[in-house]
């Protein structure tokens, strides 16, 4: 757009010449330059808002593309058109339901995977940037969903469909179990940012393909989040700083501990073992960045 231009001066006050009708003049045209000017400048961030408030809209709803389920680990993912969530226990039929308990975490129990989502724009970038092969077919996720930005929704309630009220918890990592499962060389670390969202089912119901996924206004409350105490585990281990290599290492010395107790049960042992092959530790000389795999 072209800059401000104040509009000529009038005839009369260029043609007059040391009067005060001429200062009077000037002094009218001055103000109304200055109001213009003014006036267009709060057009121009009424316009601006308008436009970054329509930005935010469209990025806080979207629909379900797909849907799936799993049966049992390392089983192949089943696609539905339509799913029941039963609320504080999970998706009918799923793996990680707590009727059914036969997820690889299953026993580790948390809030947040009751139901995943996961946005198909992040693996197509995934797919496109990388060359890898990851999409809903095998992404391990239940609700694969497009048009809605997941990534800084931890901490906020969803609702999908007209019944269903789901909140974030916490983003959704990838695993070096993935990795191999699919046989995708270097997902872990690719797919790490886009891995989705571990949700807690609020309200049951049935959901969809095409259903409304949108964010629940004022729903934001970070300190209901059941998470890991970890938080240098929310980022990819080729990034992490040597404070967050470190916190690494520190919190899986804890759960050493936990394992190598007298007494500990064998969710303790499994929690170890799940652990380290989860984030890719090989033997002792990992540095808890890197995978070792």
């Amino acid at each position: 757009s072209k800059p401000f231009e104040p509009p000529p001066l009038p005839p009369h006050v260029i043609s007059t010449s040391g009067s005060s009708a001429m200062m009077q003049s000037r002094s009218a045209w001055c103000r109304a330059a200055v109001a213009a000017a003014a006036g267009a400048v709060v057009l121009g961030a009424a316009v601006f808002a308008a436009r970054r408030a329509k930005r935010r809209r469209q990025g806080r709803r979207g629909t379900v593309a797909s849907l799936w389920t799993c049966h049992g680990t390392s089983q192949c993912l089943s696609r539905s058109a339509a799913l029941r969530c039963v609320a504080g226990v999970g998706v009918e039929g799923d793996r990680y339901s707590l009727d059914v308990a036969k997820g690889r975490y299953s026993g580790k129990p948390e809030p947040g995977r009751q139901v995943t989502l996961i946005a198909a724009e992040g693996m197509e970038r995934v797919s496109h940037e990388h060359g890898l092969d990851i999409g809903p077919h095998n992404c391990r996720r239940n609700v694969v969903t497009r048009g809605i930005q997941l990534g800084d929704l931890v901490g906020h309630e969803l609702r999908i469909g007209k019944d269903v009220r789901v909140f974030a918890h916490r983003s959704a990592v990838p695993c070096m179990y993935l990795e191999g499962l699919v046989g995708q060389k270097g997902l872990f670390e690719s797919l790490y940012y886009d891995a989705g969202l571990c949700c807690e089912i609020l309200d049951g119901g049935m959901i969809s393909e095409c259903d409304i996924v949108e964010l629940v206004a004022d729903s934001y409350d970070p300190g209901r989040c059941e998470t890991w105490p970890c938080k240098a585990l929310f980022v990819r281990g080729s990034e992490r700083s040597l404070e967050q290599r470190a916190e690494v290492l520190a919190w899986r010395k804890t759960v050493e501990a936990k394992a190598a107790a007298p007494d500990a049960p064998a969710a303790a042992k499994k929690g170890l073992r799940l652990f380290d092959q989860a984030f890719g530790r090989k033997d002792a000389t990992w540095d808890g960045g890197r995978s070792q795999w």
